[in-house]
């Protein structure tokens, strides 16, 4: 297994070299070799099974040389491109965390050994990274060329290093069982984001990649305190053994609260959660293949990773109610501000901090059930997340805009990228697609709690009409159909691909919950959630709906439409405008309240009145805000 582990992370870093390396034509040849050894790589690690890896000792002296220059030279990074753009709230930021990295190293005993952890949380992230990851890559090969051209740019191989780099990062961090080299490839994603945010190199790139790094350093400073505290007060060095020490008893896991709790912020700020969002928001600005890689289905991951593995470490104490209603209320939040949101892009980074706040919500709670629904939404939402990004990217090359508004009639010009955004969002809302089974199982069990049930229900509903509103703009008839779609097989095979898991995961989450979240939750918790699928009925400890006749009602429909979509002729009808005529043959005009001509037009409603950023922001930097101080409290008292 080892053999497998050392792979995952060095042939990704060997495809960031070749992509320096080798002249841009090679390119789309590389992504078809990473995608496919990125497959059978991941799945290999599936099949070798689980356990903890221990490094040889005769590696491990030379591996911890490398971890401690790598450490060092994400520390200079740091300060080097500060002063060079004379950020100093991050100069600050990165001499902090140099000052705890020099007190770690003089004062805190090293670890004797290290070990990588692959339970089946690790394999689920690992599948995730290299399959979803590898298949972005691939659509990025159809896609960079488009979007370097329009803005002048000629920087695609540092786009590919960084973007290769970065996989290999997160497979470190998701099998990392030592804190040491754990947080030092939580802090090389970091860095790789602020590479690929600030991409443009314009200063609304510069800027926005610098509060992406300024905020995931604060993030790190708590991370990296917790992990000094566990290592000088309990003498911890692994994440596994944080759960396995808090488990002994009621005084151990109060004892280990505080540096839990500070873990915990470090996942928050990670995976963009309030009052850490805006970072996420700008990293927007990057080219679509960088926010469905990082800031939809794996950096922001990683923080919700990290808190559902320290579940053990908190499960039924006050640090646990107050990260619940932490992650519940930046669910609700979030989802109202995504409601006010005419730029897909941002809809999307909305619905992504929303959803990994459901995700910590889940294991705030801590139960077995609330447990699995949190695994089981991190796989789920990552695939439909992923493909959501990429389809919204293409629909900005093909229509110039990523505008909802000018997504009317989208249907028309380009049917099969219609039908796979509409796939995307139809799995974020309906069953029987694992993402609205989660949402379902999480707003039961929380019904302990009023308040988060009544934030998770808020939210959800809030997500069922942005989507929606969303989805019926993209297939309303217009009539325009001027726009010529051009389908390239590196840019459709990646969509088609993820639309295809889309479907597969969900008619196999029984097979995917025995096998992988069922052992997993019973090794963190000591007991597994009854979850079965038997007679097409979905089954848990709240409760039974039919699941298999939903499948086959989606499959009738889509039949049926199929077989009489050419039968009726369409019937054109001219717009009533209460008795005024067009004026203009390709204008269609109307006498308003002044007797003045006007331009009809019709648009969703967005509501910046009352869900806008301007009226909801503030509110939520201080509510969520409180609420850290909360969970903090939690870890003290």
């Amino acid at each position: 297994m080892l053999d497998t582990i050392s792979l995952l992370i060095i042939v990704p870093v060997i495809f960031s070299i070749l992509f320096v390396a080798l002249p841009k034509s090679l390119y789309k040849i590389l992504a078809w070799a990473f995608f496919i050894l990125g497959v059978a790589l991941s799945v290999k690690l599936v099949m070798d099974g689980t356990g903890v890896v221990p490094v040889p000792e005769s590696n491990f002296a030379i591996l911890e040389n490398i971890v401690f220059v790598l450490e060092v030279l994400v520390i200079l990074f740091i300060l080097a491109v500060s002063l060079k753009y004379k950020n100093w709230p991050t100069l600050g930021l990165g001499i902090i965390s140099a000052a705890i990295f020099g007190y770690t190293y003089a004062n805190v005993h090293g670890a004797e050994g290290a070990a990588f952890n692959i339970d089946q949380f690790s394999q689920i992230m690992i599948l995730i990274v290299n399959i979803v990851g590898t298949a972005i890559i691939l659509f990025a090969t159809g896609y960079m060329d488009h979007y370097e051209e329009h803005r002048h740019l000629n920087r695609q191989k540092i786009f590919y290093f960084t973007m290769s780099f970065f996989l290999a990062a997160m497979n470190g961090l998701v099998m990392a069982d030592t804190l040491g080299w754990l947080f030092l490839f939580w802090e090389l994603t970091t860095l790789c984001s602020f590479v690929l945010i600030s991409y443009n190199m314009d200063e609304e790139g510069i800027n926005n990649g610098f509060r992406a790094l300024a905020l995931n350093l604060v993030g790190g400073i708590a991370f990296s305190i917790g992990i000094v505290l566990l290592a000088t007060n309990y003498e911890i060095s692994t994440l596994s053994g944080i759960g396995a020490y808090a488990g002994t008893n009621a005084t151990a896991m109060a004892a280990v609260a505080l540096p839990v709790a500070l873990l915990c912020i470090g996942g928050f700020a990670k995976s963009a959660q309030m009052p850490f969002q805006s970072w996420l928001l700008g990293a927007m600005v990057a080219p679509t293949p960088v926010s469905a890689l990082l800031h939809s289905s794996t950096m922001v991951n990683a923080g919700a990773f990290l808190v559902v593995k320290l579940v053990p470490a908190f499960a039924g104490t006050n640090l646990g109610t107050a990260i619940a209603l932490f992650g519940a209320f930046t669910f609700v939040m979030t989802s109202a501000l995504a409601l006010s949101q005419r730029n897909a892009k941002r809809v999307l980074a909305y619905s992504t901090i929303a959803n990994l706040g459901l995700i910590i919500a889940s294991a705030g709670i801590g139960t077995p059930l609330a447990v699995a629904a949190a695994i089981m939404l991190i796989l789920f939402h990552a695939i439909s997340k992923a493909l959501l990004f990429l389809c919204t990217g293409e629909i900005e090359h093909t229509i110039g805009s990523r505008d909802i508004e000018d997504m009317s009639g989208l249907i028309n010009k380009a049917p099969l990228l219609t039908m796979l955004i509409s796939l995307g969002m139809i799995s974020m809302l309906l069953p029987p697609f694992g993402v609205l089974l989660t949402k379902w199982v999480t707003m039961e069990v929380a019904s302990s709690n009023p308040i988060v049930s009544i934030f998770m229900i808020l939210g959800s509903a809030l997500t069922t009409v942005y989507y929606v509103k969303w989805l019926g703009t993209i297939l309303s008839t217009t009539m325009d159909k001027n726009a010529v779609h051009h389908q390239k097989p590196e840019t459709y095979f990646p969509l088609s691909f993820l639309g295809l898991c889309i479907v597969a995961t969900s008619i196999l989450v029984f097979s995917i919950y025995d096998a992988f979240i069922k052992p997993q939750v019973a090794t963190m918790l000591n007991i597994a959630p009854s979850v079965t699928g038997a007679g097409g009925q979905f089954s848990s400890e709240i409760g039974t709906f039919a699941y298999a006749l939903i499948f086959i009602v989606i499959a009738l429909a889509i039949l049926i439409y199929y077989a009489t979509k050419n039968m009726f002729a369409p019937r054109m009808s001219s717009y009533y405008l209460c008795g005024e005529n067009s004026l203009e043959k390709d204008r269609l005009m109307f006498r308003n309240g002044l007797c003045a001509y006007d331009k009809s037009s019709a648009s969703n409603i967005y509501l910046q009145n009352v869900f806008g950023e301007s009226k909801l922001t503030t509110l939520g930097y201080v509510i969520s805000i409180l609420l850290i101080v909360a969970a903090l409290a939690g870890g003290v008292l």
